[in-house]
């Protein structure tokens, strides 16, 4: 059989990558992530699969696809696949987000994960802090300008920008020829001429097949001229124009949004705040001399949930979270300096805002995707509820970390592939309108079914 991919995942849906490459005996995945809306007409927050059925509950429903030789022994216990040694070479993994990264945790830990040096310190302060889905598998780690071989395919990965750092796309060699992958990308953040140097590898490369996100392709322009520095304009005029206290909601490995953040205090007079679990990423990306990040102590301060006593007694808290102790930010001091702070909650912290107790007047900022299913509508009512119940203004202010319909588009048209996968969208059918008389084929994929590389 020549070259080819098979798509578990990522087809016809936003995030769940799982790209199986295949090419003379040599077998790679391209991420193993979980998608956004997996199982959701079958779990919920209340209703989970149950780890002590290994993978078999995902297997129920299709949700992890039955591939011998890629679970570990664990993940198939009272499932009908059979243990087998590994028959799956590598999996080379684009970012550290679940949706590319997320079932890493149930393949087996004989498996090397090719990643990004930036994506092996993000996976070792989840590891330390809580788990990573990487933890237990030997870590194969590269930056742009290396080259690895994995059996017959030789990959060329080539950093993008996106809301989280150490994302890569590839330029993968094959026996009959080269395809590209995008992982996922944006032109518009601070780094996005990255982007542009993994357009001119894949062009160069002059590739069979490219194999692309189209996140926001068939979704509208809206937010398409939001950029990082735009959200830190617009964070500027709230904080200036609030008198009490700014809180705000937005991913912790996301340093772009942490950078803006901090400067945003810096220009109002203002202390960042973040949580334990931020900082030990921060900490960790310190040892990254291309990350701009802030330090801590120096330039932000670290909130300490009450446990048991209420104290900052070092008995309280986990080992990880002890050192953060010394630059511990309470509950009682955020209300005693409610204009001299903005503090990073996530959503299942707000609970902490009963301890805070805040003055009215004060603004929150959901720096966050708008939500884009029923379950993210039902999360971000009761954001406002609880907005509302402290008597604060709800400000929305967000860059996406994909790239617009017409960006997504021009990079089609630039890599200049004679075949176009679309993938990690809702809308593959969106692709036809990139042609503009381009004599390249659409292959909308179909879970499972090999595509080859060549015509």
């Amino acid at each position: 059989m020549p070259p080819n991919v098979r798509c578990f995942g990522g087809v016809g849906e936003i995030g769940g990558n799982k790209f199986l490459l295949q090419d003379r005996g040599t077998k790679v995945l391209l991420d193993f992530g979980t998608g956004f809306s997996d199982g959701s007409m079958y779990f919920d927050s209340g209703i989970q699969p149950r780890t002590v059925n290994g993978a078999g509950d995902l297997f129920e429903f299709g949700l992890l696809p039955e591939i011998g030789g890629l679970y570990s022994e664990k993940a198939l216990q009272n499932t009908r696949l059979r243990y087998a040694d590994p028959e799956i070479d590598a999996i080379v993994l684009s970012h550290y987000h679940s949706d590319h990264s997320g079932r890493i945790g149930y393949t087996d830990p004989k498996i090397p994960v090719y990643c990004g040096e930036t994506t092996s310190l993000i996976h070792e302060a989840y590891s330390d802090s809580r788990s990573s889905p990487l933890d237990g598998h030997p870590i194969r780690k590269f930056r742009t300008g290396d080259r690895f071989r994995v059996g017959s395919m030789e990959f060329v990965p080539v950093h993008v920008d996106h809301s989280i750092p150490g994302a890569y796309g590839f330029v993968i060699h094959t026996s009959e020829g080269a395809m590209a992958y995008t992982g996922d990308f944006r032109f518009h953040g601070p780094a996005g001429s990255m982007t542009d140097d993994f357009v001119e590898a894949a062009k160069k490369a002059k590739p069979d097949m490219l194999l692309t996100e189209g996140t926001r392709v068939g979704h509208g322009v809206a937010g398409a001229n939001m950029s990082e520095k735009t959200v830190l304009d617009e964070a500027r005029r709230v904080v200036k124009g609030t008198k009490g206290l700014v809180f705000s909601s937005f991913r912790g490995n996301d340093v772009d949004r942490i950078n803006t953040f901090f400067d945003t205090c810096e220009n109002s007079g203002r202390r960042l705040v973040i949580s334990m679990k931020m900082a030990i990423i921060l900490e960790k990306l310190k040892a990254d001399r291309r990350l701009k990040v802030p330090r801590i102590g120096k330039d932000f301060g670290v909130y300490v949930k009450r446990k048991r006593t209420g104290s900052l007694d070092d008995s309280d808290y986990y080992q990880w979270e002890r050192p953060y102790l010394d630059h511990g930010v309470s509950a009682h001091d955020v209300r005693k300096r409610q204009k001299e702070v903005f503090l990073h909650l996530e959503a299942w912290d707000f609970p902490e805002l009963i301890d805070i107790k805040p003055d009215s007047g004060g603004t929150y900022i959901h720096s966050a995707t708008e939500a884009f299913n029923e379950e993210g509508e039902k999360e971000e009512a009761v954001i406002k509820n609880w907005v509302l119940h402290v008597g604060f203004s709800y400000a929305q202010l967000h860059a996406s970390g994909h790239a617009p319909s017409r960006e997504v588009g021009s990079l089609v048209e630039r890599v200049g592939a004679k075949k176009v996968v679309p993938v990690h969208t809702e809308h593959p059918l969106r692709f036809k309108s990139f042609r503009k008389g381009k004599e390249w084929r659409l292959e909308v994929p179909r879970k499972g079914v090999p595509i080859a590389f060549s015509r």
